[in-house]
């Protein structure tokens, strides 16, 4: 069977990241993920025997009559087309121009984050709509003939494989994904998950909504394998882990940084935890490893704040919490790890003193980089809706000031390395 696999076109205004907040999408002015589910569910379509290939117009910036005419050339018998929460608009527009330019073709909507309004999908356009995770269930959909057109579970295709909300028991069960097929230099590195879901019950997060509240790890050596594949083969500048909470298990990351050195492991690579979940022995074996980033969601710098969301148990907790983020920052840079700190904006009942005490305390701590983020209640997230646009934005100024001055900081220090460097090379070359 020929199928075509779509990473859908963006809006016309924003840049559609699919595979953001772990699959439930964002709308980014500029940064984007690679596709890396689509790959994945390339690769095992393969396996399977299909003729497969991927339209990556999110990647490549096409529009979707630029998309209609790359498909009318190949003349699939179905399509596959990837959605998201926050891209739904431009989803369904998309999936709307897809059924009038192919009536008779099935197309088959997918997405972990998408769940939780396919009947929107197959309103818009779609046949069918595969709920749950597509690693595996999406080529186990196509193995024969299609059911009526609607809603298919996962765990209904391969319930060995999947659990009662559809998510994969086993994360190191799907083949590595098909890069080879995907534009992905464009991106300018790859992904990889070692471990799918976290164990912790934070009420503002939206990413175990997708990836489930229990962390499913990969055995390290997989990991391994894989990342040493992704350099040998691919030749990408840098790579990074996305899992939600790369170091939950502290003795894995460490088995997986002590395996990647014993392998001569080089490209540049990042990784996200929460900040408790790193120290100073292990991020030390981390740079030893090569890891050269790492992402840690601080959520507030102000103690109240932090116990009213439930980030920490009480007062004490957050004095606890906040000094041993100092050590995780201290510690990290001093390692040669960039430390990427964010903090959330416009969380229900957040006041602009709690935002004023937050910029104080990130000019102190002094992270590489400072990314202050909009909240956003996605579906089903416990802390519920909260502050409007406009609220946010008003509460995101003294924030974004910070993130410029640090953001002005880092070009001045590479700047003068770059003239010393210049320089050195001249005087070597006298």
């Amino acid at each position: 069977m020929k199928v075509i696999l779509l990473n859908p076109p963006s809006p016309p205004d924003a840049m559609a990241n699919r595979e953001g907040t772990a699959s439930f999408g964002a709308l980014s002015p500029k940064f984007l993920y690679p596709p890396h589910t689509l790959a994945v569910v390339l690769a095992a379509l393969r396996e399977a025997g299909h003729n497969v290939q991927m339209i990556d117009a999110a990647g490549e910036k096409l529009s979707l009559d630029e998309v209609i005419v790359r498909i009318r050339q190949s003349q699939p018998d179905a399509l596959g087309a990837y959605a998201s929460w926050a891209t739904r608009d431009a989803d369904k527009a998309a999936l709307a121009g897809l059924r009038a330019a192919f009536p008779a073709t099935p197309i088959i909507v997918m997405g972990a984050g998408a769940r939780y309004h396919l009947d929107e999908l197959l309103a818009a356009g779609a046949s069918h709509a595969l709920a749950g995770d597509p690693d595996l269930a999406f080529a186990a959909l196509m193995a024969k003939p299609l059911p009526e057109p609607g809603v298919i579970k996962a765990n209904g295709l391969l319930p060995d494989d999947h659990n009662y909300a559809g998510l994969l028991k086993h994360p190191e069960k799907p083949p590595r994904p098909a890069w080879d097929a995907v534009p992905w230099q464009r991106y300018g590195f790859l992904t990889i998950f070692g471990s799918r879901g976290c164990d912790d019950h934070c009420s503002y997060c939206a990413y175990v909504r997708v990836q489930g509240r229990s962390k499913r790890q990969r055995p390290a050596q997989d990991v391994i394998d894989e990342m040493l594949w992704l350099e040998r083969t691919f030749h990408p500048r840098r790579i990074m882990a996305r899992d939600l909470v790369f170091a939950a298990d502290r003795m894995w990351a460490m088995d997986v940084a002590r395996g990647l050195i014993a392998g001569g492991f080089s490209t540049p690579w990042e990784c996200e935890s929460r900040p408790e979940q790193f120290d100073p022995a292990l991020l030390k074996k981390l740079a030893q490893a090569g890891c050269a980033a790492i992402k840690i969601g601080i959520e507030s710098g102000d103690a109240e704040e932090l116990v009213r969301i439930g980030r920490v148990e009480d007062a004490v907790h957050a004095a606890t919490y906040l000094a041993y983020v100092r050590e995780v920052v201290d510690a990290a840079k001093s390692y040669g790890i960039n430390v990427r700190a964010y903090v959330m904006v416009g969380l229900p009942g957040q006041t602009m003193a709690e935002i004023q005490n937050t910029a104080a305390y990130i000019r102190t701590l002094r992270p590489t980089f400072f990314h202050p983020r909009p909240y956003e209640a996605y579906p089903r997230v416990a802390l519920g809706p909260g502050q409007t646009e406009e609220e946010t934005a008003f509460l995101l100024g003294p924030l974004q000031a910070v993130a410029d001055d640090l953001a002005g900081e880092y070009q001045r220090q590479h700047s003068r390395w770059r003239r010393w460097r210049r320089k050195l090379l001249l005087a070597m070359s006298d």
